[in-house]
């Protein structure tokens, strides 16, 4: 079966759930991102951090906060951030209202060492690192 040469979406942004993975719903090879709604006082459950695969946060609704290295940085709407693998990061909401973030990153071929085909797929979790989150 041959494979389409575009796929498309619509995902307003009030639409957005607590996880919309969306690379997989248009079968992308090469790339994956979604896009996470969180609210206020919530946020990441544990910092994590990857073995190869860098990430693009960009804030697209509301002003978020990033951990990165225990470090916390606002991302206001429109803010746009690369983080390299190495970084422990944990993204959460410590304003008033939701926040909506876009998070990007590539997808290892198949015959990449570490496999899978999702976006975290060499995520190394940090369970025990749990970040507070503050309620605007």
């Amino acid at each position: 079966m041959a494979r389409s040469k575009y796929n498309k979406l619509s995902m307003p942004l009030k639409d957005v759930k607590d996880k919309e993975f969306l690379a997989r719903r248009l079968n992308c090879e090469g790339v994956g991102f979604g896009m996470v709604r969180i609210k206020p006082g919530r946020g990441a459950e544990y910092v994590h951090q990857h073995r190869v695969q860098e990430e693009v946060f960009m804030t697209l609704k509301g002003d978020g906060t990033i951990l990165i290295d225990g470090r916390r940085i606002a991302m206001p709407e429109g803010t746009v951030m690369r983080v390299a693998p190495e970084v422990k990061r944990a993204i959460g909401n410590e304003s008033k209202r939701d926040v909506v973030f876009l998070i990007m990153g590539g997808i290892p071929p198949k015959s990449f060492p570490l496999g899978g085909r999702t976006l975290f797929g060499d995520g190394i979790p940090h369970r025990t690192k749990v970040p507070r989150w503050d309620k605007g």
